[in-house]
């Protein structure tokens, strides 16, 4: 399929943004102008059906080079290198954010609120300020809070865990960071990322914390998927990033047989690691199998800081422990990445009602990661070509959640 227009002759395209619910792409350039196309299909008969282009026709004309669009709800969201504007592209009504200008590439996103009381309110947009500050902002265009995070970025970055590298943790570096925040996209369910040439951000705007940031060379642009991260570099090399907590990291780590590794992601994260939530995932005999793992003569040292956490192991949890029990006295069962049972009934077994809902749950799952099976692949291929990211929030004065970024490279 191919589309040829005049719309934007001699400006450079700067943005691109999908209307999924009407199949409209929204298009922005460096003159400023906003335009958008509608794509439907056609019947032609017998012979089958087509995909077509209706005519392009123009939104609006904003004061400078458009740095990113968005679309949510009926409204299109405009971030220019001088202000950010909501669009209703319906009643062709216009809102101007806020009071004062900017100068320069700021991004900013819609932040649907789609949690416990918040179901069914107006999502918000969050728009990026100079010194790494972001406005929130309502539905209607009114600012609403500034959230700053110059001194929160003041925590040392999380090392890029690969099987190429041995990690290392600098928690010397504690400068704080005025960033200016190029583009802004939603991320899981509550976080905001971000990023500049050389670091990637992670924030939980609603309660003004920083996650997590952490180094990562020469990026260029970044795709969203649920909690996948998709990561363009500039040397043309595309790497993904998946949001998992450092217990699934280690718990995958562990099926790699990766067993430094693993050792390492335990000794640094050893209090989530030790936490009775973490025997869901990485049981207490799948710890000691991997103490018995590391060579006394090459990791020593290592295997003697993983025999100090062993000796701060929580047992699991008595809810959790009566689950286990529950379900084992029918089934067989094993645990997804997930976190989910997945469970296996025996013949006659009279739970099977109610255990069809867990394995409904787990093969949901199992399918999302079906679409990146082309990186496992790989992963059992090749070693020396994937590497985990693992990444944890840490704030002044709050205690840390951890977090873990895999990061498979193609």
């Amino acid at each position: 399929m191919y589309c040829v227009s005049c719309e934007h002759r001699g400006q450079a395209i700067t943005a691109l943004c999908w209307d999924t619910s009407t199949l409209r792409v929204f298009v922005g350039d460096s003159g400023g102008k906003v335009s958008f196309l509608r794509a439907g299909s056609s019947k032609l008969g017998k012979v089958g059906s087509a995909f077509v282009i209706f005519p392009i026709q123009t939104v609006t004309t904003v004061d400078s080079r458009v740095v990113q669009l968005g679309f949510q709800d009926g409204r299109l969201m405009v971030s220019s290198l001088k202000r950010c504007y909501l669009c209703d592209t319906e009643r062709e009504k216009f809102w101007r954010v806020g009071n004062k200008e900017r100068d320069g590439e700021y991004g900013a996103c819609f932040f649907p609120q789609n949690r416990g009381l918040l179901v069914g309110q107006p999502p918000l947009l969050y728009c990026a300020r100079p010194g790494s500050r972001i406005w929130e902002v309502n539905f209607n265009g009114e600012v609403l809070s500034t959230h700053q995070f110059k001194q929160l970025l003041a925590c040392p970055p999380l090392p890029l865990i690969t099987y190429r590298n041995e990690p290392h943790y600098n928690s010397d570096q504690k400068n704080s960071q005025s960033i200016a925040f190029p583009k802004l996209l939603y991320l899981g369910d509550q976080n905001l990322v971000t990023w500049t040439d050389s670091a990637v951000y992670i924030f939980t705007p609603q309660s003004g914390q920083v996650l997590f940031w952490t180094e990562v060379k020469d990026i260029v642009d970044i795709a969203v998927y649920r909690n996948e991260l998709f990561c363009l570099h500039g040397s043309g090399q595309l790497s993904h990033l998946s949001l998992i907590s450092a217990e699934r990291c280690v718990e995958r780590l562990l099926r790699r047989e990766s067993w430094p590794l693993a050792a390492v992601v335990c000794c640094m994260f050893q209090h989530t690691i030790t936490s009775s939530r973490a025997r869901k995932s990485i049981p207490i005999d799948r710890l000691e199998h991997l103490r018995s793992q590391l060579s006394s003569s090459t990791h020593m040292e290592l295997s003697s800081q993983l025999e100090e956490v062993l000796t701060k192991l929580e047992p699991p949890d008595s809810a959790s422990s009566s689950r286990r029990s529950s379900i084992s006295s029918h089934e067989s069962f094993n645990i997804l990445d997930c976190g989910i049972y997945r469970v296996i009934s025996r013949r006659g077994s009279q739970s099977d009602e109610e255990t069809s809902s867990l394995i409904n749950q787990s093969m949901s799952e199992e399918e999302r990661l079906k679409e990146f099976s082309f990186v496992q692949e790989e992963d059992q291929g090749d070693h020396g070509k994937s590497s985990v990211n693992m990444c944890t929030c840490c704030y002044f004065l709050y205690v840390c959640r951890v977090i873990c970024l895999e990061n498979h490279i193609k």
